[in-house]
């Protein structure tokens, strides 16, 4: 719901473009319901006074763009879903411009803008089968019930999550402090059974403990979303800012070793890194140097392994040891769930046993 992403994409509609059809509108319209589950009230409001704000949105009348589609839709809203003012506005908003948007799609979206593009063909999808829907049914209020297209949107949604962008509709946010984590965690996950993507769960690299704190409180206060937070060992005070603004479906998980180097029992570390050094091309590779293989024995327990892996790097004329580069090629090396440290594996599982009963 950022601003500047709605005026880009949807706020550029031709005044002269041809009506959408009555399913592109029902599909943006269901589109905008489940939206209504995933953030709060206040969301709402900011989104409404921004756009209202606006002077392409000075003249819109949401009551009348939303009886359009379904006479009786605005009052529906309003009174048995007890809908705000913002949600209603936020709702016709869609219907509006979203099915505007959707039925103005150049032939050529597909190669250009690859990246939205599933997110596109399934809301194309969903109309295509409220289409259908229209054509059998008798109803001659001038559209299908309301609860019909719903269902029609959710069994959509359950059959493509997989292939959908992680942000499209997430039902749980997973935030953690960096690319490492960003990286690892679902791997750990999918070699573990428990694929992000079946539970809808969007993670999100907040950039430093400071920033997953912020961003934990932004969205708690605006989202209705489970949360679940990865902090390092040493983010206490952070951690503890978090504990005291969670709800009963948040987690908050500390890496108790540290870092996520410091999670691997020392000797699969030290084979991890011996292949890691030896796998390394280019100007600065070892092969250059006389490699000679780590040992558990230089990984003294009272000293952080990243401080030890930065010292040993710069000994062999490599710069500093690279966290993110390090955490790829470990993705690419583990394959079983033994391979999968002890701390992950127990925040995985607080994960399922948490969150894994609602795919």
């Amino acid at each position: 719901m950022k601003r500047e992403r709605f005026f880009k994409e949807f706020g550029t509609v031709s005044s002269e473009t041809v009506e959408p059809k009555l399913s592109l509108k029902l599909a943006a319209l269901a589109f905008a319901m489940f939206e209504a589950d995933i953030f709060n009230s206040l969301s709402f409001m900011r989104a409404a006074t921004a756009l209202r704000s606006n002077k392409q949105f000075e003249h819109f009348n949401p009551a009348e763009t939303l009886n359009k589609v379904l006479w009786y839709l605005e009052e529906h809203l309003r009174l048995a879903l007890s809908w705000t003012e913002d949600e209603i506005y936020w709702a016709a908003i869609c219907v509006e411009f979203l099915s505007a948007s959707l039925s103005e799609l150049p032939e050529e979206f597909a190669e250009s803008q690859s990246e939205q593009l599933e997110a596109i063909s399934f809301l194309v999808t969903v109309a295509n089968r409220i289409e259908s829907l229209l054509e059998r049914t008798t109803d001659t209020a001038g559209g299908a019930e309301l609860e019909a297209v719903l269902d029609i949107f959710d069994e959509h949604l359950k059959e493509m999550r997989p292939h959908l962008p992680p942000d499209f509709l997430p039902a749980k946010l997973l935030l953690v402090e960096g690319q490492t984590e960003a990286i690892l965690v679902p791997l750990f996950a999918q070699i573990s059974g428990f694929e992000f993507s079946d539970y809808q769960i969007l993670m999100i690299s907040g950039g430093g403990a400071n920033q997953v704190t912020k961003r934990f409180l932004s969205y708690r206060e605006s989202t209705n979303l489970p949360i679940a937070c990865l902090l390092d060992g040493d983010a206490e005070s952070q951690f503890e800012i978090i504990s005291q603004h969670m709800q009963n479906t948040d987690l908050l998980f500390s890496l108790p070793s540290g870092e996520f180097e410091d999670t691997f029992e020392i000797t699969r570390l030290v084979q991890l890194l011996n292949r890691y050094l030896q796998s390394m091309t280019g100007e600065n590779a070892p092969s250059l140097v006389e490699f000679q293989p780590l040992k558990k024995e230089q990984f003294p327990p009272e000293i952080k392994r990243t401080q030890v892996l930065n010292k040993i790097w710069r000994e062999k004329s490599l710069g500093d040891f690279d966290k993110v580069e390090f955490a790829e090629f470990v993705a690419q090396t583990i394959k079983t769930k033994g391979d999968v440290p002890f701390d992950f594996s127990a925040m995985i599982e607080a994960m399922e046993e948490k969150w894994g009963d609602s795919p």
